[in-house]
Parts: C-alpha cells; sequence; structure tokens
C-alpha cells in the first residue's frame, strides 16, 4: 500500500513538508536550494518517495516533482453511459448508479475465474489476481490509472535467460455502460502492464441487442492491441469468449515499477520480490 505521509521520519518528512500540498510542481534545483541539500542526499530522499508513491517526477527545467494528490473514492467513480436527449434525469441517476452497482459485483466472480480457469487455459501461473478498483482515496496516479483488477506473473523460460515480471490489467464494465471508452482506460493501464484487456458482461439475454456495441469496442480494441473479452456469466468461464488477444507490450520500467508500488498489496510485492531474487 502508499506510505502514510505522517509516518515520514528525517530527510523524507523534510522534503515532503516543502512540496506544495494542493500537487502544484516544484523543481529540483528550487527544492535542493530551499533545503541545503547537495544532490546526492536531495535525490536519495526525493526517488524514496517516489518510490513510496508520495511523489511523481514530471517535465520542466531541471526536472519536476509534485504530491501524488488522493483520488475520488470508488463510490463517486463516474461510468460512462450514453443518454437520449430529452431523458429523465431522474432516470439517468438511477442508470448510473446501477451501472456502478452491476459493476462492482462482478469483481470477484471475474476474480476467481482469472485466478483459476482464465490462467490454466492461458497456461499462467499467476502470483495473484487482485480487484485494484476498491482502493478508496488511495493516490495512484491520476485519471484511468487504476485498472478494475491486475493478474501478476513471474515467468521463466527454458532457452531464455531470465525471469520477466507479467502484468495484465482487466477493465470490467457491466452490460449497461458498455462503449469505446473502456478501450482507452485500457490503454492507459497498459502503459504500466504487459497486457491490458477490456472485460465486458454480456448476459446471453442481451447479448443480440450489445453486439453493435461489443463490435465497436472490439474495433477500437483491435487498432492498439487491447484484449477483448466477454462473459454471459462472470461466474461461468465456459460463457467467457475472447473476442480479441491483447498483443505483449513491454513497459516502461520505472513506470511499472511504479504501478507495482502503488497499485498491489504489501503480500503480492513481497511475493514478487522473492520470485525475482
Amino acid at each position: 500500500m502508499n506510505a502514510d505521509p505522517s509516518m515520514l521520519q528525517g530527510d523524507l518528512h523534510q522534503l515532503f513538508a516543502e512540496m506544495p500540498p494542493d500537487g502544484t510542481t516544484m523543481s529540483n534545483p528550487t527544492l535542493q536550494r530551499r533545503l541545503r541539500w547537495d544532490s546526492d542526499r536531495y535525490f536519495r530522499a526525493r526517488d524514496a518517495l517516489v518510490d513510496l508513491g508520495l511523489l511523481v517526477r514530471g517535465r520542466g527545467r531541471g526536472g519536476v516533482v509534485r504530491r501524488v494528490l488522493s483520488e475520488r473514492p470508488i463510490e463517486e467513480r463516474t461510468v460512462a453511459v450514453v443518454v437520449e436527449a430529452g431523458a429523465d434525469p431522474h432516470a439517468t441517476a438511477a442508470t448510473v448508479e446501477a451501472a456502478i452497482k452491476n459493476e462492482l459485483a462482478l469483481y470477484e466472480p471475474i476474480r476467481r475465474v482469472i485466478s483459476d480457469e482464465w490462467a490454466r487455459d492461458h497456461r499462467r501461473e499467476p502470483l495473484a489476481v487482485e480487484v485494484t478498483a476498491l482502493q478508496g482515496r488511495r493516490a495512484t496516479g491520476g485519471t484511468w490509472s487504476r485498472p478494475d483488477l491486475v493478474s501478476v506473473e513471474v515467468r521463466t523460460f527454458a532457452y531464455v535467460p531470465g525471469k520477466y515480471l507479467e502484468v495484465t490489467t482487466f477493465e470490467v464494465k457491466a452490460a449497461n455502460a458498455i462503449n469505446v471508452q473502456a478501450v482507452y482506460e485500457a490503454l492507459a493501464h497498459r502503459r504500466a502492464a504487459t497486457h491490458s484487456y477490456v472485460l465486458l458482461h454480456v448476459p446471453a439475454q442481451q447479448a443480440e441487442a450489445l453486439e453493435d456495441a461489443v463490435a465497436d469496442v472490439a474495433e477500437a480494441a483491435r487498432t492498439h492491441g487491447i484484449g477483448v473479452v466477454t462473459a454471459a456469466d462472470a461466474d461461468d468461464y465456459d460463457t467467457w469468449e475472447e473476442r480479441e488477444e491483447a498483443r505483449r507490450v513491454e513497459p516502461d520500467p520505472e513506470r511499472l515499477n511504479a504501478f507495482v508500488a502503488t497499485q498491489l498489496t504489501d503480500q503480492t510485492r513481497d511475493l514478487i520480490s522473492r520470485r525475482l531474487r
């Protein structure tokens, strides 16, 4: 989990306290001058705060950093719903609330299937499959930075040296919230993952009515190498269909490291560290 700023001590506390609480950036040279530290001392503390998920680097003269601000809780998350002109605003609010509740109900059964049948079918042995959507106000890096589920695995190969950290993200959409925005959310996650999927709940009785929306998602996903899976029953892998296969990418190691540090639990991070030794 992210570090608690109130628990910081020494140089880490001193540097964090210099940062504007509203997320305004400050340059490295400015901070060094204010703190009267040499470069080694400053960058040792700065890098530790970045690794803890409390600061994030940016572009600017001399390099800049800012605080990672808390995000809204999951109960306040926005769900994209297309509303026709003239629709009853009260009905619209009810539709959004229903979309959120429906999506939340899908997470745990999907997690179980990914951990079991999905992993076997894809010849994977995940260290963990976590629901990452339900993290409340914990800061994880900004808009669309938080996937709904994450599967992590450390792979080795008989004839290729080294160990490979595989991180697969899943963006889940309930039947009443299916649209191409899901692809762009998954694409944002893939900046720090090796594979990203959109997983759409398409109950059998709604499959025909939803086919055009699903086809639009699949077409957009194909262009960007995002995988698409439909599931008639989240609990039953026999009803899952992989409409588009996710293309593997090699994320920037620093971004991947920050993703693991801010998105996953202490237990999973410890498993990853031990497997990579």
